[in-house]
């Protein structure tokens, strides 16, 4: 009996330890979770499953799928929290890339700052690369006011009566740059005077429409004692509706081009203004102190050109955008 107890305690034991064995071992197993892994690796699937060639260069195509299918692959044998965190770093690293490859595509940190009139707000910080103050300032009729915008479900901004927003502290060294582009949409009636954006007026720079309701553009360069370029867009734009208007300075190679909805209407260059054909110009420095202004000339109601109308979706970009560029960005916005 004793021989027979002895025997099933050796049993026993031998069984504890093995289990104790195996639970060490399941304890000691790595796990990880692929939760968010797995989300990512399905949106990048569905973006660039739903990529066409007109859209994205087939190369980009080609080498997001292949990083895709990299990163799925490894994730199937990923043991810990580092691998994981690893595999979607390069996965997102992919996707940027691929993103910045779309045709048309503007690099992200060339749009200064922007102004999509959303916030509802009296102060507000503009978006984009500069998060600069903004504030409503009022004129005759108050404030400006924020009214339906361009397409459904969005905000715009009225002015009128010199009201405007206050942008106080932009920085020279951004917007006296010798390339840049300026967007927005607008809905006016014509109006002399009807000043969109303004960097200390003549004495550096100014963007309007004019009586015949054409974008109009002041640059004041430092050739000789100051040369001004002064040009239109050439073509009107229909009042009191919304319409995308942008126009581009290229002071390095002498170019100034005009866009309505999307489409080029006007290119001054050497061939149609003289003053273009003088490269790598510079624009003069704004008086210091000065605020960039939107909706007025300068800060003095009773004696300065103001905006009257609507607008929405500002936007200073830092470079001359192309016209493949200005295309996109109209398709994106209506």
């Amino acid at each position: 009996m004793k021989k027979i107890f002895a025997i099933a305690l050796a049993a026993l034991t031998i069984f504890a330890v093995g289990c104790k064995k195996d639970n060490s071992t399941q304890d000691n197993t790595p796990s990880v979770d692929l939760t968010e892994l797995n989300k990512a690796i399905a949106d990048c699937e569905a973006l660039v499953g739903s990529a066409t060639t007109a859209s994205f260069p087939q190369s980009a195509i080609d080498a997001f799928k292949s990083t895709i299918a990299t990163v799925k692959k490894a994730a199937e044998t990923a043991k810990d929290k580092a691998t994981v965190d690893n595999l979607l770093a390069q996965l997102n690293t992919a996707k940027e890339t691929f993103l910045a490859a779309e045709i048309g595509a503007i690099p992200a940190d060339a749009l200064a700052f922007a102004i999509d009139f959303e916030s509802g707000a009296n102060e507000f910080k503009t978006s984009g690369k500069y998060e600069w103050s903004a504030k409503l300032m009022a004129g005759a009729d108050g404030v400006p006011a924020y009214v339906d915008g361009h397409k459904a479900g969005s905000k715009g901004m009225k002015f009128g009566g010199a009201s405007y927003i206050q942008i106080a502290d932009a920085v020279a060294s951004v917007v006296e740059t010798n390339t840049f582009s300026i967007a927005v949409w607008v809905n006016t009636p014509i109006n002399e005077n009807n000043y969109i954006l303004s960097w200390d007026k003549w004495n550096s720079w100014k963007f309007q429409t004019q009586s015949t309701n054409k974008a109009f553009l002041t640059v004041k360069t430092t050739v000789g004692e100051g040369t001004y370029i002064e040009h239109d867009s050439n073509t009107e734009i229909p009042e009191n509706e919304w319409h995308h208007i942008v126009v581009t300075l290229d002071l390095v190679n002498g170019v100034e081009t005009y866009y309505i909805d999307g489409e080029s209407v006007m290119v001054w260059d050497k061939d149609n203004e003289t003053k273009l054909a003088t490269k790598n110009q510079t624009i003069c420095h704004a008086a210091d102190g000065i605020k960039l202004l939107v909706g007025i000339q300068e800060e003095n109601p009773e004696t300065s050109g103001y905006f009257v109308g609507k607008m929405d979706d500002l936007a200073f970009y830092t470079i001359a955008l192309d016209g493949g560029q200005v295309s996109k960005l109209f398709n994106d916005q209506k």
